[in-house]
């Protein structure tokens, strides 16, 4: 009966990485997405400006993020192989 070293610290390593993924990652994103939304615009700029198109983007991937761990509590779906 051996323990399979390998396997445990592979698993630790994708723990700590999404751990450390979901856990400071995407707050940090959502807040860059907050900052860029505070950027005032450039006088007489017209449409969309590059600072909100950012603040978007990371709106945007919050969400997936959220909407993909959803995914995956409600129907159990598999990312790390297995």
């Amino acid at each position: 009966m051996g323990i399979d070293l390998g396997g445990i610290l592979g698993s630790i390593a994708q723990v700590l990485v999404a751990g450390l993924l979901l856990g400071a990652g995407l707050p940090s994103l959502f807040a860059l997405g907050v900052r860029l939304l505070t950027v005032a615009p450039e006088p007489g700029a017209r449409g969309l400006s590059p600072a909100r198109a950012g603040a978007w983007a990371c709106f945007g991937l919050c969400l997936a993020a959220a909407l993909l761990g959803i995914v995956v509590i409600v129907f159990g779906k598999q990312i790390f192989g297995g």
